[in-house]
């Protein structure tokens, strides 16, 4: 059955006029019962206006909703067939537009699921291996290789079966791409080839260029460049050949690299001359960058110093706009090289003090960083050894103590009972002198007891007072790794922190950092509190620095992935019985700063979101309008039986909405009237209900929220508090 290319518009007649607000068209379908018509109205709206991205958003979540009743309506009657071509064709808009137009991986896939039960009702293998094919697309940007492997051989299984070659051919090459990206170079050739004679035997030009394409690239990594050359070669001809602008620079930029590699540069230059100008007419700044930067090296290599400089510097230009800080890195070694070639040294010398502030601001800061803090780190934890065996022995010794003063009191008590017997059988002065004898003996004892609780007292007063030292310079210690605010304010709107330890050191911290483009954003609960939780905080942090600053990292899933794998190596854990399960709870973000787009990521921590948008899929129970909810992998930071990916959900979202990560730390505390916890749905009613304040104010109201409810009970844990506004 073929619905694919039905177009819903043809089922619309009529013609009326609409308004541009959401309001408008809610009263509009309101006035409809019929989810047919319903749709017609949403169509005509998409149809016959430039819909804002609020207005798309609003019209294709409620399409999607629309689907549920259709597919219910159709499963009931499989005779309507027009409830089901209405039901095709909205799949196929609505998981196009998350799919293309936002990037919503999450909603596209959520679709992706439901197209795929109506095809294994309708018993369409073939739309079934498509779907197949996209949902294994969506597994692959997110790293998901596994996933993504299944769901392709699910697709070739059904293509197969059904006889469909070309779509046969296009799984093949998903298959290569896991491959690859596994290392696993022979599997992904052998796929690309399958690819490769299955598309030149139905004459599809572009499924013939893209397989030569990844054919090339292998046989460029596996060092056969005479391969490479070949099959770089036949695919630009080939997207030459349906005037494919992009693939056409691809393919010139590959056949460009491997000139470089066999040190032939004039046919290099030429090529990458000629990607050049097609990059630069479609506004493909990142690989404009690259390759003025590739021609760059060529011309020093040569020994053309003066061309080198000039291109050197137009790759500056692009990479500096784009932040691309691994080509400016290398722009600035080329031009120091190049101007000391020309004899112009005072630029030499710029560029190169240039080139080695920004590599060693990339590479040697961090690691200097890193070992201070892992050198910090170690004398803290020989100051708490020393605190503890200390503690120790002034235990021992007051049990000691304790022990002599019983053994003396015993023996009191009996010279004293001699002394009472001694007294009916003396009589006269010598009862009189033996009892100021006594009392003399006494009051020695009561002064060397004295003496002795002094000297203890002393001793205290100064373990007490290097305690505090430790204490104090561990908190120093925890403030000097935790980022200054001044980055916040440079990139958002508005923010706040509000970070409140429940002794002087904590188990919570917050974290983020610019990268490209993007700010990483973290708000984490470590096990415990105080200095063994503050350990765990500095452990987090480094770590933290170490995916992200220097490996480049700003995918949300990949980050809490990688820094799970170092904690449980970092923490020797092995998933034994009885072993102690230290780790830490952490919800993260990664804003795109073009875009608007934000990735999260949660273990066992979730993200709170206040938006005008309408995100239905994270709308919460709680019936808080506004008000959205995105949940976290119900697993930590540590080893554990469940040891999947972890989620990284893409949110849309404007300028104003306002995101809110925290520890458990708030909800969990103890006060009011009766001592109970504050819990979490008067805590999301309070963040609801203040979002339209400053940020400065709600921070304020919050903390006195909490003060006020706590009132004498003791804070029984670390809070920390992030609010964020785009």
């Amino acid at each position: 059955m073929k619905y694919v290319n039905t177009i819903l518009i043809l089922l619309i007649s009529g013609y009326f006029a609409l308004g541009s607000q959401i309001d408008s068209l809610k009263a509009f379908v309101d006035k409809e019962n019929i989810n047919t018509e319903k749709v017609k109205i949403y169509v005509k709206y998409l149809q016959n206006s430039e819909s804002d991205y609020e207005l798309k958003s609003y019209i294709y979540s409620e399409l999607n909703k629309i689907t549920a009743e259709l597919f219910k309506e159709y499963k009931s009657d499989t005779s309507k067939k027009e409830v089901l071509k209405y039901l095709v064709n909205i799949y196929d808009n609505v998981s196009e537009y998350y799919f293309t137009e936002v990037e919503d991986y999450d909603n596209a896939l959520s679709v992706y699921k439901k197209q795929e039960q109506l095809y294994i009702l309708l018993n369409e293998d073939d739309d079934l291996a498509n779907v197949y094919n996209k949902i294994g697309n969506i597994y692959k940007f997110r790293s998901d290789f596994e996933k993504a492997l299944e769901y392709y051989q699910k697709s070739l299984d059904l293509k197969i079966k059904t006889g469909n070659r070309i779509g046969e051919a296009y799984a093949h090459i998903g298959i290569a791409n896991v491959f690859i990206n596994w290392g696993k170079y022979k599997e992904g050739l052998k796929n690309y080839n399958i690819c490769y004679k299955i598309c030149l035997s139905e004459s599809d030009t572009l499924g013939i260029a893209a397989s030569l394409t990844g054919i090339g690239n292998v046989y460029f990594q596996i060092d056969d460049i005479s391969s490479a050359l070949k099959n770089h070669k036949k695919a630009y001809n080939y997207y030459h050949a349906i005037n494919n602008s992009e693939g056409i620079a691809l393919a010139l930029l590959n056949i460009g690299d491997v000139y470089v590699k066999t040190n032939e540069f004039e046919k290099a230059l030429k090529v990458y001359n000629d990607a050049i100008e097609i990059t630069i007419n479609n506004n493909y700044n990142i690989r404009t960058t690259l390759i003025y930067n590739k021609i760059a090296d060529i011309y020093r290599l040569t020994k053309d110093y003066k061309l080198a400089v000039d291109y050197y510097l137009k790759s500056l230009i692009i990479a500096k706009k784009t932040n691309y800080r691994k080509v400016i890195v290398t722009d600035y070694q080329g031009l120091a090289l190049s101007y000391k070639k020309i004899g112009d040294l005072q630029k030499a010398y710029n560029y190169l003090e240039s080139y080695y502030s920004l590599k060693d601001s990339i590479f040697n800061e961090e690691k200097h960083k890193q070992l201070t803090e892992i050198e910090t780190k170690y004398q803290t934890v020989q100051k708490e050894k020393l605190i503890k065996q200390q503690k120790f022995k002034l235990e021992k010794d007051k049990i000691l103590n304790e022990k002599r003063t019983y053994q003396r009191n015993f023996i009191l008590v009996v010279l004293l009972l001699v002394f009472i017997i001694m007294i009916f059988v003396i009589r006269g002065y010598r009862n009189k002198r033996r009892a100021n004898l006594l009392l003399e003996k006494q009051r020695d004892e009561i002064r060397k007891q004295r003496d002795t609780v002094l000297i203890q007292k002393e001793k205290i007063e100064k373990i007490h007072h290097e305690i505090s030292e430790s204490i104090n310079y561990a908190t120093r210690l925890q403030q000097s790794i935790l980022p200054e605010e001044n980055l916040l304010k440079k990139y958002l709107t508005g923010h706040f922190v509000l970070f409140k330890p429940k002794d002087k050191v904590s188990g919570d911290f917050y974290w983020w950092t610019h990268i490209e483009g993007y700010t990483v954003i973290t708000a984490a609960d470590c096990t415990g509190h105080g200095v063994p939780g503050a350990f765990m905080s500095m452990l987090g942090v480094s770590f933290l620095r170490e995916i992200v600053e220097k490996e480049y990292i700003t995918n949300t899933g990949l980050i809490l992935k990688k820094l799970r794998k170092e904690i449980i190596k970092s923490l020797k854990q092995k998933g034994e019985t009885g072993e102690q399960k230290d780790g830490m709870d952490m919800a993260i973000i990664s804003i795109n700063h073009e875009t608007n787009v934000v990735q999260f990521s949660g273990a066992n921590n979730p993200l709170y979101i206040v938006s005008k948008t309408n995100h239905q899929r994270f709308k919460t129970f709680d019936d808080l309008t506004g008000f959205y909810e995105v949940k976290p992998n119900k697993m930590p930071i540590a080893i554990y039986d469940n040891m999947e990916n972890f989620t990284t959900h893409e949110i849309q979202l404007q300028k104003g909405d306002q995101l809110y990560m925290f520890s458990d730390g708030f909800a969990d505390q103890f006060g009011g009237e009766k001592g109970k916890k504050f819990k979490y749905k008067p805590f999301k009613k309070l963040i609801l209900e203040n979002s339209t304040k400053s940020m400065s104010l709600q921070k304020e109201i919050i903390n006195n929220t909490f003060e006020t409810w706590r009132e004498n009970e003791e804070q029984i844990d670390d809070v920390v508090i992030l609010g964020i506004k785009l």
